[in-house]
């Protein structure tokens, strides 16, 4: 996996780290392409055509971020017990979501948006450690294959329990909660299942991007290349 250090480009990056994005992109969106489909892409707008090419819903031209506001107003409202008036886009969600009860609460959230969008994470500190880890525990196998073995069962359990007992907020207000449901789920969320926004799919896709790579949108042109093609 690529390993971030001011990357700006797309052909810094290796081509799992892409289609991990690509695969999101798929479940967002509703997809389900063939082994071969992105076989001759070289450039981010042959990436992107792939995907306007293959989605073939109705197009309505309503907007999914404004529908997924709403979605997420509504569900708010109902299981935490507050005004859909109250709930704005710069609403923190540690207002709406206590530490004391943020799981359960959470949890009753995504049960009520049917969705399984994940919010909640653990401090940076311990993903560190956890990663680093992992790490060293790669390299110990080249000295100890049974104490190597012993330290990446350990990490991968500890970073499974960290998981399941996440309570700290990966974001920071309704905004970013919208945004985050909007790309993730992006056929999920839309009031009428099975449309699209034609408009939207290209932005949608250069926002993940740029949000999962950490990749300056400037450098997300039709013409700018893949580490493959380079």
């Amino acid at each position: 996996m690529t390993v971030l250090n001011d990357i700006t480009k797309l052909d810094n990056y290796e081509d799992e780290d892409i289609f991990d994005v690509v695969l999101k992109l798929e479940r967002s969106f509703g997809l389900k392409f063939e082994k071969d489909a992105f076989y001759n892409i070289k450039t981010f707008g042959d990436l992107c055509d792939v995907f306007e090419n293959h989605i073939k819903y109705e197009h309505r031209e309503d907007c999914t971020k404004q529908q997924a506001f709403y979605r997420v107003r509504q569900a708010i409202g109902a299981t935490q017990q507050i005004s859909e008036d109250q709930i704005k886009l710069d609403t923190q969600l540690a207002e709406i979501f206590p530490r004391h009860n943020r799981r359960q609460k959470a949890k009753e959230f995504k049960n009520y948006l049917e969705t399984d969008i994940n919010f909640l994470t653990y401090p940076s500190w311990l993903a560190l450690t956890l990663f680093v880890g992992f790490l060293l525990s790669l390299v110990t196998f080249f000295f100890d294959w049974k104490t190597a073995l012993t330290g990446v069962v350990f990490s991968i359990s500890g970073i499974k329990i960290a998981d399941k007992f996440a309570k700290d907020l990966e974001l920071q207000t309704v905004r970013d909660l919208t945004e985050k449901l909007s790309k993730e789920n992006y056929i999920d969320i839309r009031r009428t299942k099975g449309t699209f926004n034609r408009n939207e799919i290209l932005n949608t896709i250069i926002d993940t991007f740029s949000k999962d790579l950490d990749v300056n949108k400037a450098n997300l042109t039709r013409d700018d290349k893949f580490s493959w093609a380079t």
